[in-house]
């Protein structure tokens, strides 16, 4: 059984919206473009619009007190820098005052021990002279006992007889005495 077929006659240009070719004006296109242009202004401009907005204020802000925070911490720095060459500088010269109090008072030690030396060089050198006056006033005293003896022996033996002491021991007085001993 064959069925007949009818054939429904095709409508050209598809969607009406669409159908500008037939009909010749643009109206519905435009009318669309409209509406979809004011719904699309009106979400743009209630929506993102405002969180854009809001967005780049922040941004703004942020970027802002960034720049503040910056320039403060470059302040800092620079106070700290300060401070701190002040301190080196400082530190420097307690440094040298130190150096030179240990200079100082290495000088004045130095100069302590030196006196002392001195005083203990100068004590042994009068003791040694003491000595040596000793010595040589023993020396002296020996001296005339010496020459006493000596020239007795001598008299003795030149005149092979026994001369007396006290003429000789006078005898080597006096010729000491014009000597200066």
């Amino acid at each position: 059984m064959l069925q007949a077929t009818t054939e429904v006659p095709q409508q050209t240009g598809g969607i009406p919206q669409l159908n500008v070719i037939t009909d010749g004006s643009f109206t519905n296109q435009i009318a669309w473009l409209v509406l979809t242009f004011v719904f699309l202004y009106l979400i743009v401009s209630k929506m993102v619009l405002p969180r854009v907005t809001t967005a780049l204020e922040g941004r703004e802000e942020k970027i802002a007190d960034d720049l503040d925070a910056a320039e403060r911490l470059r302040g800092e720095a620079a106070d700290v820098r300060a401070a701190y060459e002040k301190a080196v500088a400082d530190a420097r010269g307690q440094a040298q005052k130190t150096i030179q109090a240990a200079k100082d008072q290495a000088q004045a030690d130095l100069a302590a021990e030196q006196a002392k030396l001195d005083d203990k060089l100068a004590a042994a050198a009068d003791a040694a002279e003491a000595r040596i006056n000793d010595a040589k006033n023993q020396s002296l005293a020996d001296l005339e006992t010496i020459a006493v003896d000596v020239a007795t022996d001598i008299v003795g033996r030149l005149a092979q007889a026994p001369s007396g002491d006290g003429d000789i021991s006078d005898a080597v007085k006096a010729a000491l005495s014009a000597r200066g001993v």
